[in-house]
């Protein structure tokens, strides 16, 4: 199928398990096949898809409790300052994905969600069932631990 690659590929950004993306890829197209009639040409045909796949695999997470995140605390958010500025050019593609599947749950969700789908912190909120400061934290934390593991890998490998 023509859009069955990017649909598993963000199934499989979101859960980390080639056997779950795959199920959850193809429920997605039952959704879509579906719900077909509700789809309006603003933006294109692949985006709509994606948006209802990504809906259906965030109500997947939540139904399986796998969602779970816990209340912060309030906190100073600072980019590390020991962070090679070049380093990321460094890191290959592949090592980066692996990077970002390695992410607990929730902050591999909302770090997907928010960086690379665009959804804002208080869409992701109202997805998750969170608050938007809850969000907004765990971003910050997934991207403290990505610097972390890109400083590490550079220090490894030059």
């Amino acid at each position: 199928m023509r859009y069955a690659r990017s649909l598993y590929a963000l199934c499989i950004r979101y859960v980390g398990d080639s056997e779950l993306a795959r199920d959850l890829m193809h429920d997605s197209f039952i959704k879509i096949f579906d719900t077909i009639g509700k789809y309006k040409p603003v933006g294109t045909l692949k985006s709509w898809m994606s948006r209802v796949t990504v809906n259906l695999v965030i109500d997947h997470l939540r139904k399986s409790r796998r969602l779970e995140t816990v209340a912060i605390e309030p906190m100073v958010e600072k980019i590390p300052e020991d962070m090679p500025q070049n380093g990321i050019q460094t890191v290959p593609k592949a090592e980066l994905l692996k990077m970002v599947a390695s992410l607990p749950e929730a902050k591999r969700v909302i770090f997907n969600l928010f960086c690379v789908e665009g959804y804002s912190h208080k869409d992701i909120a109202s997805m998750l069932g969170i608050k938007e400061k809850t969000s907004s934290s765990l971003l910050f934390k997934a991207r403290e631990q990505l610097a972390a593991d890109v400083k590490e890998y550079i220090r490894r490998n030059g």
